[in-house]
């Protein structure tokens, strides 16, 4: 054997006493502490979580009231009502009809001059339910 050979065995067998000695330490230290310890004679875990459970609980439901709108009956009429109207009997017209003039072309109508336009008016569409013609096919055999 060489010199080098047998240093490395020496530095080997020097680390894993201190390894061990290392590992000695620990556990107669984990001794100690289990002696200090209670001794416990059901070796069943007494950790217990308390869990929360809120007692249920319901809430009433939201109640919308809208504003109630009413409307007239619609009245529906098989034939158009017309009222007859008196006149007196046709006088024969005389002489050309008059015929007024136009509005004026755009090219003639300055920029100051020309009115304003009537601001946009938003039309809003109710739809009538479904339920206003409900019936009317049974009322027609009663």
């Amino acid at each position: 054997m060489s010199a080098s050979s047998s240093v490395g065995v020496l530095v080997a067998a020097l680390g894993l006493q201190e390894v061990q000695s290392v590992l000695n330490a620990i556990h107669n230290a984990d001794a100690q502490t289990a002696a200090s310890l209670p001794t416990n004679p059901n070796p069943v875990d007494n950790y217990s979580p308390r869990t929360i459970t809120p007692e249920p609980h319901y809430l009433p439901r939201q109640v919308l009231h809208p504003t109630p709108r009413y409307l007239p009956r619609p009245v529906l009429h098989p034939s158009p009502r017309v009222e007859p109207s008196f006149c007196a009997s046709p006088s024969p017209k005389s002489g050309l009809p008059h015929i007024a003039a136009g509005p004026q072309p755009p090219w003639k109508i300055l920029p100051w001059q020309e009115p304003t336009p009537p601001p946009d008016v938003i039309k809003m569409i109710v739809r009538l339910p479904d339920s206003v013609t409900k019936g009317t096919l049974i009322d027609l055999f009663m």
